[in-house]
């Protein structure tokens, strides 16, 4: 079990990083002439406390595990999780300049964590990558597959964070991405703040249902079972 002064350090450590980062999001840095983005970029209050909890998540769910060495690894997810959710909803682009040297970062810090665990992780790491990449790419190939090219390269990555904790969280983070996604397309068009081909940003709800299985994966499949 993680101490709480554990959780409770990364979280304030994080916060710090998510706060300045939020700064930096908040001068639109990131957009491009392609994006035509012709409104404020956002408001940074959020990305600090964002940061913080996610991180708390990552420092208690990989504390249950006993696998320590991987928490750089989480971390650095929670803090692309932020930047990426936040680039996502205000132009609807994931870039590739933060997902391709972030992402081989993460996977560079699994692979160490690997070794330091000495346990063979790695085959779940590679699973989760080729299977949630390779239905993503399934997805983004296929006419009307709601995916964009941003989020064919995101998803190996968590597939890869996922398949290392376990298979049963590479099955919840999968389902709970798309149960996410569409729960929040069907609200949107209800609202009629969308319509049928408008392009709706499909990032965050990735990002969330890696969160929702790295920190609730037991929780969600007791309570499937209904225990």
């Amino acid at each position: 079990m993680t101490p709480s002064w554990v959780v409770l350090a990364v979280a304030l450590v994080m916060g710090a990083v998510g706060h300045r980062t939020g700064r930096e999001l908040a001068t639109g840095g990131y957009r491009i002439p392609e994006d035509e983005a012709d409104h404020p970029p956002g408001r940074n209050w959020w990305p600090g406390p964002l940061t913080a909890l996610l991180s708390a998540v990552a420092a208690w769910a990989i504390g249950d595990l006993a696998a320590w060495a991987a928490l750089p690894a989480y971390l650095l997810f929670a803090w692309l999780t932020v930047g990426l959710v936040w680039i996502d909803l205000d132009v609807h682009r994931l870039p590739v300049g933060l997902v391709v040297p972030t992402g081989a970062a993460i996977l560079g810090l699994l692979a160490v964590a690997t070794v330091a665990s000495g346990e063979p992780r790695w085959r779940g790491a590679a699973v989760g990558f080729v299977v949630m990449g390779g239905v993503y790419l399934l997805l983004g190939v296929l006419p009307g597959g709601g995916v964009g090219g941003g989020d064919v390269r995101l998803a190996p990555l968590i597939g890869a964070l996922l398949g290392w904790l376990g298979a049963a969280q590479l099955v919840v983070g999968l389902t709970a991405g798309f149960l996410v996604g569409g729960v929040a397309a069907a609200g949107l068009l209800l609202a009629r703040r969308a319509g049928p081909k408008t392009a709706i940003a499909y990032g965050p709800a990735m990002c969330l249902g890696a969160w929702l299985a790295i920190g609730g994966t037991s929780r969600i499949l007791t309570w499937l079972s209904g225990g």
